[in-house]
């Protein structure tokens, strides 16, 4: 795929939008500033759905809402597409200021979630952002998430622009929706619904009455070409690794109540000692840093590495093919785009049954699955590969003909040209 498509002539225009109300709630906590994420930062999933979109579908115009744009418009090295910041409405900006710049700000987190559901509505509703999409007049928006009431906003628009309406959910519980009910009555009039999942599919049609024929089961690209099987003693050379020594590997963000890092640690510290030529690669940052640092000097000294994170994707892919297994332990996912990326090396993935993992991950073929929480079962899996070296080698091939078959570019392109049939 070539990057050559971007601003062809005659294309149509898609208008992306991610997750965050603005900018400023999510990017900067991992030290990602405006200029970096306009120009070459792409370390999420929505960056491959967006290169694909961008190199086989359409152009793509990224929208980021925030409380200060500092860049107007630049092209995307990585992706191909525009990326353009726009400010969020004036009481957006005026309530969250309100909200956390004080100093007594904290005394009044109990009133988040009520916080959170207005300002969910009020970010995109934005004259500059309504302007915008007006003059730039996208046929299809392609949204992100439709637990928030920035999906009934960006509905809104879509509709008054005669634009094709696509949403796609990246994990999360209905129980946590903003404005449930509002989207209870707005989740059907969108035209194609993507999910991670036949469970997730299950719950919008049992609990939000969405027709089924409008959901579609996609799974989150990934670049098969980068991602691929290479010789591990040269992947653990580039890697200043020991290729004698073998590899568990967890990454992601380092974001203890939900992706239960911790409890990795401490399950590899439990078996640690009956397998002495094995250690645990935790690649990644986040707020948690400190104390997964405590944890493991306290359960696992000298047997735990903390590699810091890694953003290039030729890296990962070293990485990946050093571990003799991926692990999550998480208690809610959407599709981890790093089980993509691992299985796409080759790598077979122990985690836990949640969200979209078990649509890639075959227990006993391609990986194994336990229940969420359930640690016992965790120490057992990651005793059963390292006590089978051989069981996990032959699972390579299979773990890539997965990936190959499911999250290929290819495949995925091919899935949304028809979600976007205009």
């Amino acid at each position: 795929m070539s990057k050559g498509n971007a601003g062809a002539p005659g294309r149509r225009r898609i208008a992306f939008f991610d997750y965050a109300d603005v900018f400023e709630d999510f990017y900067p906590h991992y030290g990602i500033d405006q200029v970096a994420f306009a120009t070459r930062w792409a370390a999420t999933g929505n960056h491959a759905f967006v290169t694909v979109l961008q190199r086989e579908v359409a152009d793509v115009v990224w929208y980021e809402t925030s409380l200060e744009p500092h860049v107007a418009s630049r092209r995307h090295e990585t992706t191909g597409c525009q990326v353009t910041f726009l400010s969020s409405s004036w009481l957006h900006r005026f309530l969250w200021k309100l909200f956390y710049l004080p100093r007594n700000a904290w005394r009044w987190r109990g009133a988040y979630r009520a916080f959170a559901t207005v300002a969910s509505y009020l970010a995109p509703l934005s004259a500059q952002v309504w302007t915008t999409l007006r003059r730039d007049k996208p046929e299809c928006f392609f949204v992100q998430s439709y637990s928030s009431g920035r999906f009934d906003v960006l509905l809104l628009f879509a509709r008054l622009l005669k634009a094709r309406f696509v949403a796609y959910h990246a994990g999360g519980e209905a129980n946590r929706y903003l404005g449930a009910t509002i989207r209870r009555w707005t989740l059907r009039l969108a035209d194609r619904i993507i999910v991670s999942s036949r469970t997730e599919a299950e719950m919008l049609v049992s609990q939000y009455r969405v027709p089924r024929e409008k959901l579609r089961l996609i799974l989150t690209p990934i670049d098969t070409r980068t991602f691929q099987p290479m010789h591990r003693e040269a992947a653990c050379q580039a890697s200043s690794l020991i290729p004698q020594r073998r590899y568990l590997l967890f990454v992601g963000r380092f974001d203890d109540g939900t992706k239960r890092v911790s409890a990795i640690i401490r399950s590899f510290a439990s078996v640690a000692a009956n397998y002495p030529d094995a250690d645990l690669l935790l690649v990644g940052n986040g707020r948690d840093d400190a104390r997964l640092r405590e944890v493991a000097a306290e359960t696992a000294p000298g047997r735990i590495r903390f590699v810091g994170w890694v953003g290039e994707e030729d890296r990962k892919a070293q990485l990946y093919n050093c571990a003799e297994c991926l692990i999550l332990a998480s208690w809610r996912e959407g599709f981890p785009t790093v089980v993509g990326e691992a299985m796409s090396c080759g790598t077979p993935v122990l985690s836990s049954n949640v969200g979209g993992v078990g649509e890639l991950v075959e227990h006993g073929r391609t990986g194994w699955l336990f229940e969420a929480g359930d640690d016992q079962a965790l120490r057992d899996g990651i005793a059963l590969v390292l006590g089978h070296r051989e069981l996990v080698a032959s699972m390579r091939i299979q773990v890539r003909e997965a990936a190959d078959d499911r999250v290929s570019p290819r495949i995925v392109a091919n899935a949304l040209r028809e979600c976007l049939t205009w």
